[in-house]
Formats: C-alpha cells, sequence, structure tokens
C-alpha cells in the first residue's frame, strides 16, 4: 500500500528543504487564491507539517513574503539583464525590449510578482535580502535609460528620475494586464499578441 502523501512531504523535508518548499507552496497558494490572505497554519495544511515546523522557518507572514519577494525580484532582475544583451548600440529597442521582459515576468510568475509589492512586506519592514534584491532588479534598468538619454542629449543628473518613470510605466501596465484591463484600457485583446506588437506598445510609451 502507498504511504499518505503527507508522510512522503513530511520525510522529504528531513532532508532540509522545508523552507524552499514552504516558498514554493505560499507562491502556489497566493496564484490559487487569488490573494495573500491565509495563515502561516493555512500554509502548514496545505503543505502537511505542523504549524510549528513553520515558524522555525518564518516568523510571521511579512517574513515569508520577504522571502518569495526575493526570489521574484531575482527572476526579474535576470530577464531584464537577458533582455538587454545584444542591444547596447540601440538604447530604445533595448529599452522596450526589457518593459516587454517585465511584462512577460509579471504574468509568468504573478505569485511572486504579488509578494514583490506586497502592503505587508513594506508596512512590517524589508528585509535587506530583500531590498537588495529589489534594488539590483532596478539597476538593471538605469544604464540603458542613461544610454538612451544620452543618444537624445538629455543631461545625467535626470537619468535617476527618467529610470523611475519607466519603471512606473511598465510596472502600471503589468498590473492592468494581470487585472485583465489592459486589454480592455486598449480596446483589442494581447494575450496573444506577438512580441513585435508588445514591443510597439511599449516602446511608443516609453519614448
Amino acid at each position: 500500500m502507498n504511504p499518505p502523501s503527507n508522510a512522503k512531504k513530511r520525510t522529504a523535508y528531513h532532508h532540509g528543504d522545508l523552507r524552499a518548499t514552504l516558498i514554493e507552496q505560499a507562491v502556489a497558494l497566493i496564484h490559487r487564491r487569488g490573494d495573500m490572505n491565509f495563515s502561516l497554519r493555512d500554509l502548514a495544511a496545505e503543505v502537511g507539517v505542523s504549524h510549528v515546523s513553520v515558524y522555525r522557518h518564518f516568523s510571521d507572514k511579512a517574513a515569508l513574503f520577504n522571502a518569495v519577494a526575493v526570489r521574484g525580484f531575482s527572476i526579474l532582475a535576470q530577464a531584464l539583464k537577458d533582455a538587454a544583451q545584444g542591444w547596447d548600440s540601440d538604447p530604445a529597442q533595448q529599452l522596450a525590449r526589457q518593459g516587454v521582459a517585465y511584462l512577460s515576468m509579471a504574468g509568468r510568475y504573478p505569485g511572486h510578482f504579488a509578494a514583490m509589492f506586497a502592503p505587508i512586506v513594506s508596512q512590517k519592514g524589508q528585509t535587506k535580502e530583500m531590498q537588495d534584491a529589489s534594488e539590483e532588479a532596478y539597476r538593471m534598468m538605469v544604464p540603458t535609460v542613461m544610454r538612451k538619454m544620452q543618444v537624445a542629449n538629455v543631461s545625467t543628473p535626470a537619468v535617476q528620475s527618467e529610470a523611475l518613470r519607466c519603471w512606473a510605466l511598465v510596472h502600471g501596465l503589468a498590473c492592468l494586464q494581470l487585472s485583465g484591463n489592459l486589454s480592455a484600457c486598449l480596446g483589442r485583446d494581447l494575450s496573444n499578441a506577438s512580441e513585435s506588437e508588445l514591443l510597439d506598445l511599449v516602446g511608443g510609451l516609453l519614448k
């Protein structure tokens, strides 16, 4: 007779991978429920371990979501880095590609994306690891913006404010996309849009 699934999980966790499993399951819960309104006890029950085991790794929900967010920002930073590769000579196109990469990351990892900007994280405090991860992702766009502004002969001191504007714009697009309102705002369905269509859209907005 096959052992219960929970027994299988507990056996695996004795090898030290419970923290990673809790993070993965938290992401799955956020995605499935459409919100972050679950307790650490709920998470423990979902995984099949005692709530005491969960508290050994995360003191509260803010600590859990910080960990989810760190992973999310790492994924985003890599996506932005990859999107920029080979386009230094065309910073406008490079920036558009990074914007599309931002949208793609939000669509592919909605659970991570929700935690990355969750009020519970900002209100209860971001960990140093979380701050470093978010700053690393942000810095991926700054050199692109700088090159774009140099081509346009715009003063360097304005780079940070322009980078923030670009980040805010693509973030707003990502939020509209996740809420299902982006297509409604544009009057056309973007669910099956080609890469070139998305590049035209994002590039036009980031001018």
